[in-house]
């Protein structure tokens, strides 16, 4: 994924860690956020692989683009915003 979507330094840890137990993303309970349909989510740890749909970093408040506005295979930024 493109750094320049990454709003921050622990969005970019949570979104690039990797878990030696689970082989599902959504399996870890480390993990907090999930890029799906190119938007951000909150994973549900429910054992699925739901997510829900956040507008703003939990760590640093920046404003995040919805699910779908992030164009991954001609852009570096969300939609709209180059």
């Amino acid at each position: 994924m493109p750094d320049k979507v990454r709003c921050c330094d622990r969005m970019d840890y949570d979104l690039t860690q990797k878990c030696d137990v689970h082989e599902s993303w959504f399996d870890c309970p480390n993990a907090l956020i999930g890029l799906v349909r190119t938007g951000y989510g909150l994973i549900v740890h429910d054992g699925g692989s739901s997510v829900i749909e956040i507008g703003f970093c939990p760590w640093c408040g920046s404003k995040l683009p919805k699910i779908g506005e992030i164009d991954l295979d001609s852009a570096q930024s969300p939609k709209g915003e180059r």
